[in-house]
């Protein structure tokens, strides 16, 4: 029996905007500032710095690794709450979390760094009693077998009693029915069809929930 509701964050609870803004605007803007470039060419090469390091090694997704090496004078909070006002999350998830939770214990399970689910989260937070980050807590730059096995480990739960949603069809689908866990793929885009495939997260409450 489903006893806890893992939740990805980034496409699932809330839009990519707020992410892409941090990375692909207030980096490049603050470095042009810096170092008198414009900003198409602070860009080019801040996203050139970001390439040569890639997605699959932890720098990547740390804030505070970037700033130092562009020697920008502001902090990694401060730099977050430049573009809070982008944080959007999907129409659906308020009463989506309002069900959920009344039959479920929820958690958060993302590859985001956990500055970023920290903010993101707020307003949504005590709707969830665990958050757990593939990079800052479990030092995993992708969400493996083995990470959310160890997030059942952290929950106390087997992993028939957790279902995880998420919309990488990789790490948020594939990746828990590995582990043993149950998975529903979130396809915003419609782009796959099948029995575990959901278009928003009102159509995984009434399979959940059904």
């Amino acid at each position: 029996m489903i006893r806890f509701i893992s939740l990805d964050m980034d496409g699932t609870l809330v839009n990519s905007r707020f992410v892409e803004k941090v990375w692909m605007e207030g980096m490049p803007r603050l470095y042009a500032e810096k170092s008198g470039l414009d900003f198409a060419a602070a860009k080019e090469y801040v996203v050139g710095e970001y390439m040569k390091i890639g997605s699959d090694h932890l720098e990547w997704y740390d804030l505070r690794y970037w700033i130092d090496k562009f020697e920008l004078k502001i902090g990694r909070d401060e730099l977050l709450e430049l573009y809070e006002d982008e944080i959007e999350t999907y129409p659906e998830v308020q009463e989506v979390l309002d069900i959920l939770s009344e039959s479920y214990k929820l958690v958060v399970t993302s590859n985001a760094a956990r500055e970023f689910i920290s903010i993101e989260l707020d307003g949504l937070a005590d709707y969830f009693c665990e958050t757990f980050s593939a990079t800052s807590d479990f030092r995993e730059v992708k969400k493996s077998p083995m990470l959310y096995s160890a997030v059942c480990a952290a929950l106390g739960a087997r992993p028939f009693e957790v279902m995880h949603i998420g919309d990488h069809y990789n790490y948020d689908y594939e990746s828990p029915l590995q582990a043993g866990l149950d998975a529903l793929f979130l396809d915003r885009r419609s782009m796959r069809s099948g029995s575990e495939v959901v278009g928003d997260l009102l159509e995984a409450v009434e399979l959940i929930c059904n």
